[in-house]
């Protein structure tokens, strides 16, 4: 081969490999993103707790180190877990879960406050509310998939008497049905969100 044609050559399987790769882009499907976004209507049952004092939410709420991923996991046989295809979060949960808990928590205790913050008023009572989440993952069932929730909570003073009593610490079980698809499966995680608040709310 000539030194002439070598570079002829080059320029030929460049363009072969940019096309296979234009090819690829095209037919892999494309990722759909999701988030605990929505305001599910409040449980019938739903009741507003009797502590009236305020509510700041630690913006740290614990989670399995499992769900500190963007991908959206299901649980795979007995210890296995895989993601769902192409379903992605479209922020991580750890940012999410706090802000969207505290969202359901005001909503629920309104007209006690509810924040993610000191509140300003030096001379309003409030409580720290410390969440931790053991877990929080789907199941394959006969339905579709059940998606399950555990979680703990307890409360420490913010501001107020040193003395003051506190409301009990408390834990929920919750198990949720939905369809297998990444739609009902999101849609699965924000109606948990509510219903755990809603557990700490009539526990408060």
């Amino acid at each position: 081969m000539t030194p002439a044609a070598l570079p002829r050559r080059h320029l030929l399987l460049s363009l072969g490999a940019l096309a296979l790769a234009g090819c690829a882009s095209r037919s892999a499907p494309a990722r759909r993103l999701y988030g605990l976004t929505g305001v599910p209507p409040l449980p019938a049952d739903a009741r507003p707790g009797q502590d009236g004092r305020a509510w700041v939410l630690s913006p740290q709420v614990a989670l399995p180190e499992l769900l500190d991923r963007e991908e959206m996991l299901v649980a795979d046989g007995r210890a296995g877990l895989r993601p769902w295809p192409e379903a992605r979060w479209a922020e991580p949960l750890r940012d999410a879960l706090p802000r969207v808990l505290a969202d359901d928590l005001r909503r629920l205790r309104q007209p006690y406050s509810v924040t993610l913050a000191t509140p300003l008023n030096r001379d309003l009572e409030s409580l720290r509310l410390v969440v931790q989440v053991d877990e929080w993952l789907a199941r394959p069932s006969a339905a579709g998939l059940t998606l399950q929730l555990r979680a703990r909570w307890h409360f420490t003073p913010l501001q107020g008497p040193p003395d003051t009593a506190l409301p009990p610490a408390g834990s929920a079980e919750l198990s949720l049905p939905c369809a297998a698809d990444a739609d009902a499966l999101a849609a699965g995680y924000r109606q948990s969100v509510l219903l755990l608040a809603a557990r700490i709310v009539a526990a408060g």
